[in-house]
Formats: structure tokens, sequence, C-alpha cells
């Protein structure tokens, strides 16, 4: 009798326990938490490749920034501003005659790749170039850009 009293209480405590009881989410319920899941790890690769992205973004960065400060050190260095670029030469004539109608220098000077050059205006120092950009990019054109010669 002990046996079947013991057995029997038994039965009630685990049937009472919470880690047997069905689970309260619907069907309709797993079935999103699945989908979200599958989504966020097919979202994975792209993050991975936006990690990548940046990391040689970076890399970039610090290598510019080299150059940059090995151009400050030397004294033969000259910075340019340059409003356009060109292959043909009559283009590049008119748009430095342009230029030097609107008070800039506008004088051309060989680019790589066989490109003239027409600037806006030249500097001794690359930061002297970087703070004349800004006026130049907001009055000239706003893909001005520094050449270093």
């Amino acid at each position: 009798m002990k046996n079947i009293t013991g057995i029997v209480l038994l039965a009630l405590i685990v049937s009472s326990c919470s880690l047997f009881q069905k689970p309260s989410m619907t069907q309709e319920q797993i079935d999103a938490m699945v989908a979200e899941n599958q989504a966020l790890k097919s979202q994975s690769p792209a993050n991975k490749d936006l990690e990548d992205q940046l990391a040689l973004a970076r890399m970039q960065v610090d290598e510019a920034m080299l150059k940059l400060a090995a151009c400050e050190e030397s004294a033969n260095s000259r910075a340019h501003i340059i409003v356009g670029a060109f292959k043909i030469p009559a283009n590049a004539d008119q748009f430095s005659a342009d230029m030097k109608s609107k008070g800039y220098d506008g004088k051309i000077i060989s680019g790589p790749y066989n490109f003239r050059l027409v600037t806006a205006s030249s500097h001794e120092s690359i930061q002297a170039a970087i703070n004349a950009i800004v006026d130049i990019r907001n009055n000239v054109i706003e893909t001005a850009w520094i050449y270093i010669e």
C-alpha cells in the first residue's frame, strides 16, 4: 500500500511540474521565430563583407595619411587644387580661360596618364591647399581635388 501511495503521490507531483507542460507558444509564433532566426543567419555573411570593407577603408586611410605626412616633410612638393582634368588639349585650354576669367589661377599642368589638369590655385603646403579647397568647392565646382606634385 505504501508503494501505491508513493506512486500516486509521485504521479501528482510530476503531472503538476511545469517542465512537463505543453509550451505556451502557438505554432505560428514558433514558425515566426524560426523564420527570423534564418533571416538573421542569412545576414551574417553580408555583415562580414561590410566589416571587411571597413577594415580595407581604414587601411587605405592610414596609408594615405602616411603619404601625406611624407609629402609635408618634403620641401619640394607643391599642392594644386584641380578643378578639371582633360585628355583633349582644346577642352583644357577653354576651361583654363574660363577659370582665369573668374579670377582663379587657371594654370594647366601635366597629370598622370597624359591628362591636362586645370588648377584653381597652387600652394606650397598641403595644409594651405586643404584650407583653400573648401572655398573652391563651394564657389566653383564641388568635385575639386588636391593634386600633389
